[in-house]
């Protein structure tokens, strides 16, 4: 028997304790370690998402409509005015062939009311241009650089609610005034509150075994792929075409000459027809 006595362990729990020493330490840390870059990953796309809303799309809407959107406005306005002028020809010429006169009262009331719905839009489209341009210097002055979105993301991995599900209410106040920093690109404000931050009490629990680790990984992961399909969707909206377009200077000159040649063509249409127009109205309206 004392043979075999020396071949089994003196302590039962000495050799579990050595089981967990050899392999549960190991998974706890890859999961923990897991767990951390989940939750890099998840700032980096909320990060993503908030420049996108905050950032890109306001920026790109307003260098298109300025470069292209006013060319395309110029050109509505001209596709307007050449069809109201064909239309009070068309008057004209009913008229005079019933030998009547027409007031020019009535025809302009006539023509108001039945382009009343282009003139509405053409006002809009006019609006638009307008406030872009309004918007324009103080877009140039105010664009993120690569700093201000690095450090709301590392502010963001440690206080962004949604990736940490622990914490402290004195973290929580810290958030509203990370975003409101990051959106007005304030990247002073953004490093002072990651100082401030240093010192919180820990943003999150260090956790204590693997199955709340388990459901935080699955919690971030959802999360993660909720984020992505979010960005994903956004980026089938027109905005993006106009993205791609702006960022090709080629394609950008040669969609501009395209607009400036239709410009052209429709302004000689519209001067022809206004000689037209002229001659006619001196023969059927009574002013």
């Amino acid at each position: 028997m004392d043979r075999f006595d020396d071949d089994v362990p003196d302590n039962d729990c000495n050799s579990g304790d050595m089981f967990y020493d050899n392999y549960f330490p190991s998974d706890f840390d890859a999961l923990y370690l897991e767990l951390g870059m989940l939750r890099w990953e998840l700032a980096s796309l909320l990060e993503e998402l908030e420049y996108i809303n905050r950032v890109l799309i306001p920026r790109t809407q307003t260098n298109y409509l300025i470069k292209v959107g006013a060319l395309r406005v110029e050109l509505l306005q001209l596709q307007v005015g050449v069809m109201k002028i064909r239309r009070r020809i068309a008057l004209l010429r009913a008229s005079i062939d019933r030998g009547e006169l027409l007031h020019e009262e009535a025809l302009n009331y006539r023509l108001d009311k039945e382009f009343k719905d282009w003139d509405k839009r053409l006002l809009h489209e006019i609006s638009q241009i307008e406030s872009a341009k309004g918007r324009f210097s103080s877009l140039v002055a105010q664009e993120d650089s690569d700093e201000v979105r690095d450090v709301y993301r590392h502010l963001s991995r440690k206080l962004n609610p949604e990736i940490n599900l622990d914490l402290s209410e004195e973290a929580m106040t810290f958030w509203p005034s990370v975003r409101q920093a990051y959106i007005s690109g304030d990247l002073f404000h953004l490093k002072a509150l990651l100082m401030m931050s240093d010192d919180c009490p820990d943003s999150y629990d260090l956790p204590s075994d693997m199955g709340s680790m388990r459901r935080k990984r699955e919690s971030l992961t959802d999360k993660i792929a909720l984020t992505k399909a979010k960005i994903d969707s956004i980026k089938e909206q027109p905005v993006f075409g106009w993205l791609k377009l702006l960022e090709d200077p080629v394609k950008l000159a040669s969609e501009q000459d395209r607009l400036r040649d239709e410009i052209g063509r429709m302004r000689s249409q519209y001067v022809a027809l206004m000689d037209m127009q002229k001659s006619l109205e001196l023969r059927g309206v009574r002013r």
